[in-house]
């Protein structure tokens, strides 16, 4: 996506571009195997100077870009200038959720001459595309625990023949990576992994997401109210005689010593060590 223009002769005017349409369309292979697709539509304004538009359209969760040139025919530009032409691309093949903005600009790129739109393909709440598409079909994900040997087993099951990638994470501002990701080829007979972990924390979750370009993930975070392995991580000082302790997932909580009483077994709060740990 190029951002540099020239200047326009006086016989153009961003009137020369308007009217920027854009849809989703759907494309089916067989039942239930279907892609979508971005179509771009506008009306343009003959010129001598003008011998196409340029369509693009940038993901703005990754910043990737794509560009396709639709150049006005012979037939046409023999038209009377002035005259209005509809422009229509169809083919920009898209995912489901994702966040587009898309510009078009005249061939050459002349300064002032554009139109721009932000928009959002259709994800699987929509009734045709959660019917057709296969990031939503809704696949199950079954686990087991070995405590003894501390794995995890995953099992996926009605994934329609496609690849699933399985991993361990620590759910923080994103689920961070706890290990390798693991690939379950459709073709496989028994869909199932088993997955190594270091402690049940309350933040460990197990992701699973088909094996295209940004797959919707199940994520399921069995442990995330057990929070008793949190407390593992106290580690006494014997220098300076004290207690130090640090979250291991991001908690909010209150942190104090407090002194075993012997007659009924309470621990009451000694003063002065109270601690608060904001979540990070």
């Amino acid at each position: 996506m190029s951002s540099f223009c020239r200047p326009a002769p006086a016989s153009i005017s961003p009137a020369n571009l308007k009217n920027m349409k854009l849809e989703t369309t759907m494309q089916c292979e067989d039942h239930r195997q279907c892609s979508l697709h971005l179509s771009v539509k506008g009306n343009l304004q003959l010129d001598e100077n003008i011998y196409g538009v340029q369509i693009c359209y940038l993901l703005l969760v990754t910043q990737k870009s794509k560009c396709v040139n639709v150049k006005i025919s012979r037939s046409v530009h023999a038209q009377p200038e002035g005259n209005k032409v509809k422009v229509q691309f169809n083919c920009f093949e898209v995912s489901v959720g994702q966040h587009l903005y898309v510009t078009m600009t005249t061939l050459p790129n002349y300064c002032g001459v554009k139109q721009t739109q932000e928009y959002y393909v259709e994800d699987c709440r929509n009734n045709d595309v959660g019917e057709n598409i296969p990031d939503c079909f809704v696949s199950k994900m079954v686990y087991n625990v070995d405590r003894t040997r501390k794995t995890i087993s995953v099992n996926i099951s009605d994934v329609q023949n496609t690849d699933y990638y399985v991993r361990l994470c620590h759910q923080r501002f994103v689920c961070e990576d706890m290990g390798p990701t693991t690939l379950i080829q459709g073709k496989d007979l028994v869909k199932s992994v088993t997955l190594q972990y270091t402690q049940l924390l309350p933040c460990l979750c197990i992701e699973a997401w088909p094996a295209i370009l940004d797959a919707r993930r199940m994520q399921l975070c069995p442990f995330k109210n057990d929070t008793k392995t949190l407390w593992d991580n106290i580690v006494y000082q014997p220098a300076t005689q004290t207690l130090a302790w640090e979250a291991a997932c991001p908690v909010h909580v209150t942190v104090s010593l407090c002194q075993l009483m012997k007659t009924n077994d309470q621990c009451v709060n000694l003063e002065n060590t109270v601690n608060i740990a904001s979540e990070k």
